[in-house]
């Protein structure tokens, strides 16, 4: 009989969260392309960029909440805001760093990733895993 090493316990514990943030960043992105790529071919001004952001940041939210959700089988509405509080960390940092830190939207992209993936994790938990 081979002997295994048990893999790490903090290693099952940030798994789903690990997870649910690299999708809920990929989604972020992709759809920030297609979003930005809609918006030059529609030849649409600089205005509506706050608004295509906050969809971008709700549809990567809820992958992520979904993800997570599915990953813990149960309490989907505090996995989905913990997940939402990650990618808006996430996204505060970036911010941070490239200095676009603008505290109006900060606060609606709190409200708007907290509540998208809640609703995600609600979604993920009540989602039959085969």
């Amino acid at each position: 009989m081979i002997k295994r090493k048990a893999k790490n316990p903090l290693y099952k514990k940030l798994r789903p969260f690990i997870k649910g943030t690299v999708a809920a960043v990929i989604m972020l992105l992709l759809t920030s392309l297609l979003l930005s790529l809609l918006m030059c071919a529609a030849g649409m001004s600089g205005e509506a960029a706050p608004v295509m952001s906050i969809i971008a940041l709700c549809s990567g939210a809820v992958s992520g909440g979904i993800i997570i959700g599915g990953n813990k089988g149960k309490n989907g509405f505090f996995w989905g805001a913990t997940e939402g509080l990650i990618l808006f960390l996430i996204i505060l940092i970036v911010a941070l760093i490239t200095g676009n830190a603008d505290n109006n939207q900060l606060v609606m992209k709190l409200l708007f990733s907290v509540i998208s993936s809640t609703a995600g994790g609600i979604i993920g938990v009540n989602l039959p895993i085969d």
